[in-house]
């Protein structure tokens, strides 16, 4: 057939026609985001305006796009090649190395008690803590209060919490499902809120404890109140009286602000049952420092948990008592952390909640270090007498920082602060002990609210001794009042100056010592405070690192240096610790005390970095620019002629 003097070939149409799908396709991949993407018509302009001028070029050079076609689709084909390939080698090779074996003090001979609210919150609490505990031998125990059974699938839930927990190697024994429903109560009531005896029904229908034959609930066949599951809460710390207990804090989850208010209350009253028992107690957050978290893992070297908000303390439920310069920053497993999120041990822990999409947040949820606040458990108060002048001092001394009884505006007022009658010309709190009892600190904590304030109180000592303690934290995390050890059998605090209706105590704690932290540890990190475990140090090959230190010095002076590894060495420059790792070397870097018990040790390299972070571009790409085809408008034009020819059958 003749076309103006010109041959027309079915072959170059064909092959026009290939090509030009062929560039339509890769456009649409390169340029398919998870927010946005080419627009269908202008992805079609192009296929026909590449089409046309490539049937034209057939018939002024016959053969051409042929050529052009096999030699595209060998590059695409090449280049697809090479970057599997390379991804598959950050894939295989990712893993953070683990270097460092000296955490005992922290981590080893310990029997750790999770209570979380749902299965999954545990992984967003404790990721990579967990796995750090059995690394070092402790025994670790899971309490599931709720079966996360909001849209019925409870028994899912406890299956997805049963191999993930497995597969990290704690017991299913040791895995306690308290058997409740989500989001008790029908009418929106929260749980808390309710009579102590009402039996309640559960967002799925449910009004009593349930779980599965290979679970059963921790007490069968309990109705659904507000006495069962607080006692449930307190039976399980009294049976196993773990030595450091972790549970989640209120976020904005009713069910998480449950969790927490019924188990401050039940450690205040095991706490007063076992005067003796001081269990590290730590606090956390699900949502706003995990689930919820910045997208960032990412990142050549792993960072650390971002500060959520733009408050200095966490204002998540409104709980508002912890400072984020005061969290303790414990250092994860390093198995957790690669290069390749899919070959984290994390995100193998995030496959296992498919029901929650756990593994979509696994990048928020994974990072180099876990944050927690510490609450002290010794406080003597609990073996004294409190007279108030007016109101309930037995709130003074239960353990509970944040409560609600009945519904607020203000979603940080606490009920269960100590707020004298308006008419109380004294404000005044008077402490006994049966005997000359050692105290050098009482620490006050104020009314979470950020509208009711002490601005001032006074603490006087039966030796005549008096402090002030200027204005309290206002978001209602402790204020110290020290002073040199003194045996006192009793004292009186004042509120000398207060500003809003609610102004109080939330909680008097007494201590006879300066303040000591359970454990002590070292980690380094970098100029950032990243805490940094398999390193890629700057490409200039000289690099500024830090140290954080919990319970000891974190001045990088007082610790022995030594570096292994050939060209490298560590210098101390105006007080900072600068690493020197040449080009293509490498080294094992520990930092260590004089009695050889406290030591950290990482891995730095300084290898070409290019093909991991091309590795990990590539990687973000499929996972959440291109969403396995979700976003691509060539899938989404094949399915929908999937959905035609089904029609049509």
């Amino acid at each position: 057939m003749e076309t103006g003097g010109r041959k027309f070939s079915f072959t170059g149409l064909l092959f026009a026609l290939l090509l030009a799908l062929e560039l339509s396709f890769v456009t649409d991949m390169l340029t398919t985001r998870a927010n946005s993407n080419l627009p269908a018509p202008a992805l079609g302009l192009i296929f026909v305006l590449s089409f046309a001028l490539l049937f034209i070029l057939n018939l002024k050079k016959k053969g051409l796009v042929k050529w052009m076609f096999i030699l595209f689709t060998a590059v695409v084909l090449l280049l697809g090649a090479a970057l599997y390939f390379l991804w598959l080698n950050t894939y295989k090779n990712g893993v953070y190395q683990d270097v460092d074996k000296a955490k005992d003090q922290v981590f080893a001979g310990k029997k750790v008690m999770a209570i979380v609210p749902h299965e999954d919150d545990e992984l967003n609490l404790l990721g990579g803590v967990l796995e750090q505990y059995l690394k070092y031998g402790s025994s670790v125990y899971i309490v599931y209060v709720f079966n996360g059974d909001m849209n019925g699938d409870g028994a899912q839930r406890i299956t997805e919490a049963d191999a993930a927990m497995t597969a990290i190697g704690i017991p299913a024994e040791n895995l306690i499902f308290l058997g409740y429903g989500d989001q008790l109560n029908l009418d929106g009531t929260p749980i808390f809120l309710c009579p102590e005896d009402e039996v309640l029904t559960s967002a799925s229908g449910f009004t009593g404890t349930y779980g599965t034959d290979r679970h059963p609930p921790f007490n069968p066949g309990a109705a659904y109140t507000r006495k069962n599951l607080y006692e449930d809460i307190r039976t399980v710390l009294l049976r196993y009286t773990p030595d450091v207990v972790f549970c989640t804090d209120s976020d904005e989850h009713i069910d998480h602000q449950t969790v927490a208010m019924f188990f401050e209350q039940a450690m205040g009253e095991v706490l007063r049952a076992r005067p003796s028992y001081e269990p590290v107690v730590l606090r956390g957050f699900a949502y706003s420092t995990a689930y919820g978290a910045v997208h960032d893992y990412y990142a050549l070297n792993a960072l650390s948990t971002v500060k959520p908000g733009t408050q200095d303390f966490i204002t998540d439920g409104g709980s508002n008592i912890y400072n984020w310069a005061d969290r303790l920053r414990l250092p994860v497993h390093p198995g957790t952390l690669s290069r390749s999120i899919y070959s984290s041990s994390g995100y193998a822990m995030a496959e296992c909640y498919a029901s929650q999409d756990a593994a979509a947040h696994a990048d928020g949820i994974i990072n180099s270090d876990k944050v927690f606040w510490l609450r002290e458990s010794g406080s003597i108060s609990y073996d004294a007498e409190f007279w108030v002048s007016s109101g309930d001092a037995s709130l003074l001394y239960d353990f509970v920082l944040s409560q609600h009884t009945q519904a607020h505006d203000d979603p940080a007022y606490s009920d269960n602060t100590w707020v004298p009658s308006a008419d109380d010309g004294e404000k005044r709190v008077i402490i006994k002990f049966g005997e000359p009892t050692l105290l050098s600190r009482v620490v006050l904590y104020d009314n979470p609210s950020l509208s009711d304030n002490v601005l001032e109180t006074s603490v006087r000592l039966d030796n005549g001794a008096f402090y002030l303690s200027g204005p309290l934290e206002p978001n209602g995390a402790g204020t110290e009042v020290c002073f040199d050890p003194v045996y006192v059998e009793e004292l009186e605090i004042v509120l000398m100056k207060t500003e809003g209706s609610g102004a109080g105590l939330t909680e008097v704690e007494l201590y006879p010592d300066s303040y000591e932290p359970p454990f002590s540890f070292i980690k380094l990190t970098n100029a950032r405070g990243d805490f940094i475990y398999d390193y890629y140090i700057d490409p200039s090959g000289r690099e500024e690192l830090g140290l954080y230190a919990f319970g000891c010095s974190g001045d990088p002076a007082d610790y022995k240096i030594i570096c292994i590894g050939e060209g490298c060495y560590v210098s101390n420059e105006d007080g900072k610790l600068i690493m020197n790792c040449p080009e293509g070397k490498s080294c094992t870097l520990t930092l260590m005390d004089s009695s050889g018990q406290l030591s950290d040790t990482v891995y730095i390299r300084n290898d070409a970095a290019w093909p991991v972070q091309l590795a990990q571009d590539l990687e973000y790409h499929m996972r959440f620019e291109f969403k396995g085809g979700q976003n691509s408008n060539t899938l989404l034009l094949i399915n929908k002629a999937k959905e035609l020819v089904q029609n049509w059958l």
